[in-house]
């Protein structure tokens, strides 16, 4: 999919909000910046868009990638997901229901 639509603008932005809200590491209410998330909004984007179901695995598997298990080992397993990884895989599947691909 082309990535410059407004489509996909308004995809990007879902995303954001809904990671924003969840702040799995807490670190908004610290100055992180609003666009703290973007990588991680720019893989489920893609993941979205390529129609793969956003479960708490995709999640916690998405998160590992970025930040490692809970010690910050990313060469480990992935660890099973939190609840504040099901919550946002709940978020993140309302957002793919709603997107509409041309």
């Amino acid at each position: 999919m082309e990535t410059t639509t407004p489509e996909y603008a308004r995809l990007r932005a879902a995303i954001t909000e809904r990671l924003n809200a969840h702040d799995l590491l807490g670190v908004l209410p610290h100055g992180a910046p609003e666009t703290e998330y973007d990588p991680e909004m720019e893989d489920f984007a893609a993941l979205i868009t390529a129609g793969t179901s956003i479960t708490p695995e995709v999640v916690a598997t998405v998160w590992h990638k970025w930040f490692g298990d809970s010690l910050g080992n990313s060469n480990g397993e992935i660890e099973p997901p939190t609840s504040g990884m099901s919550a946002l895989a709940v978020d993140l599947e309302a957002v793919q229901r709603g997107f509409v691909q041309y």
